[in-house]
């Protein structure tokens, strides 16, 4: 954790999830494009829908780990009783290409109830918390970002991709009732040049 703390990697507030581009999926389920709907609603692991899409196995790309800082909105949905967290930021990646950019936020108590959070290193999240048997999860909530969304620029930026709307989906899950917030951003096949 030690190495988490330098100065460079401490991020400024900034707000990550507006409110108001988010739907609940049981509400918006007929609204989904058809292209994205079974990424958008699937239970199950992503590294496992990736595989059956490409025929190889998906890898975790770890972009960056570091502090960070909820806004009050995230506070409120994660229970958070500080503004400072654990920020995770991922791709999925098979064939060559990024499938999906993925966040994690982990707020303080989470983190000193369940230190192996910050020290997942190259396996997926998801793959993790299917093992155990006390993860619960909240509404699956998705939205079409504009290329101007934080995230939405984020994901872009890190794949490499051309200026676009994305979809994405968000959930908190609940370890042992420490709630983090996981989202996660489909990406395009990149344009052939």
């Amino acid at each position: 954790m030690d190495r988490l703390l330098n100065k460079s990697s401490i991020a400024a507030p900034v707000s990550l999830f507006p409110q108001d581009v988010w739907a609940r999926l049981d509400r918006a389920a007929t609204l989904l494009p058809s292209r994205w709907a079974p990424w958008l609603s699937a239970g199950g692991l992503l590294q496992d829908r990736i595989r059956a899409e490409t025929g190889e196995p998906a890898r975790v790309h770890v972009i960056e780990e570091r502090i960070g800082f909820l806004t009050q909105e995230q506070r409120e949905m994660l229970k958070a009783q500080a503004d400072s967290c654990f920020h995770r930021r991922i791709e999925l990646r098979a064939a060559g290409r990024a499938f999906v950019y993925a966040e994690t936020l982990v707020p303080d108590h989470t983190l000193e109830a369940h230190p192996w959070l910050a020290d997942l290193g190259e396996r997926g999240l998801g793959e993790t918390l299917s093992w155990r048997h006390d993860v619960e999860r909240g509404p699956l909530e998705v939205a079409s970002l504009p290329p101007d969304h934080p995230l939405a620029a984020r994901a872009l930026d890190s794949a490499g991709l051309t200026s676009q709307a994305l979809w994405a989906r968000r959930a908190w899950y609940a370890i042992d009732g420490n709630r983090i917030l996981v989202q996660e951003v489909f990406l395009p096949e990149p344009r052939r040049r």
